[in-house]
């Protein structure tokens, strides 16, 4: 019996990664869906758009799923509680995220963003009770360093923080989505059922966001199809990954995957949009690979 629970354990974290690479693998094109969804669009009216079009994906994916499983589980105490984890995983942190890189410096937004998967490991240390050694912690960390030197293209000059209220601003947005994903990782409602509810919760946030500062616009031809595909896949479905992704591994190997995006993503503009090649890609690169192996092959608390 030991060794059949050890069987499946091993079989569950194998499926764990394998939903964690294709949710990151989704999220990596997030700069090149933002350049092409923001032709006439503000950030306001981006988000509210994605947020309609993933709610509406979701909703369907769980209408199907109810049909083919008539069991599916509804615990209608904990609505307002996912309600709220979608404002701040579907909504908050992407309201603050755009507002930074409005009116900030482009590569300070990047590296305080990429610090969520940094507070995720800490909540969950505390939420969760995940215990981390000296060794693992520093192997994050060298990994976000990894982060900063292709974020930066190894010229950490370029680091230049426009202002307090910038980088509170990214920072508090960053917090919403670790403490998204480690409440996520505790909730058990059925999953189909809670990825409908969270952006559901994320439509009326972006909704409100909208009415308070933005306009409604209808997005234009070329920006349409780029929002399509970023309300299915890059937020809706990639979503779907990351929460059963949370469910099969622990916190600490999630966050370390998640550096593994900005590495897809510099990719991903190279060919899109033809940009320099810089050989710090390749070093950065090199220490976000090396730092993650290590973390992972760490046996899971």
């Amino acid at each position: 019996m030991h060794s059949k629970n050890n069987f499946l354990n091993i079989k569950k974290n194998k499926v764990g990664y394998i939903y964690a690479f294709f949710c990151i693998f989704a999220w990596s094109f997030i700069p090149v869906i933002s350049r092409l969804g923001q032709i006439t669009l503000d950030f306001y009216q981006l988000l509210f758009w994605s947020n309609i079009i993933s709610f509406t994906c979701l909703g369907l994916i769980f209408c199907l799923s109810r049909f083919l499983k008539s069991n599916t589980s509804s615990k209608k105490n904990h609505y307002l509680y996912i309600l709220f984890l979608g404002s701040l995983g579907c909504a908050l942190y992407y309201l603050f995220l755009y507002y930074g890189y409005y009116e900030g410096n482009s590569i300070e937004v990047l590296i305080i963003q990429y610090s969520w998967p940094l507070q995720m490991i800490l909540i969950g240390s505390l939420l969760m009770k995940e215990r981390l050694n000296l060794s693992k912690i520093l192997a994050v960390f060298f990994g976000f360093f990894g982060i900063m030197i292709i974020i930066t293209k190894g010229d950490f000059n370029q680091i230049s923080f426009t202002g307090i209220n910038v980088s509170i601003s990214v920072l508090f947005g960053a917090f919403c989505f670790a403490l998204f994903s480690v409440l996520s990782k505790k909730c058990k409602i059925e999953i189909f059922q809670f990825s409908f509810l969270i952006f559901f919760g994320g439509t009326i946030t972006s909704t409100l966001a909208l009415g308070l500062f933005s306009s409604f616009q209808l997005p234009t031809k070329k920006e349409l199809l780029p929002i399509i595909i970023n309300g299915i896949f890059i937020n809706g479905v990639s979503y779907i990954f990351w929460l059963k992704a949370l469910k099969s591994i622990s916190i600490t190997n999630s966050a370390i995957l998640v550096f593994f995006t900005p590495v897809f993503s510099i990719i991903w503009i190279i060919i899109f949009f033809n940009e320099q090649f810089f050989i710090s890609y390749i070093f950065g690169g090199s220490i976000v690979l090396v730092s993650s192996l290590y973390c992972l092959k760490e046996k899971n608390s």
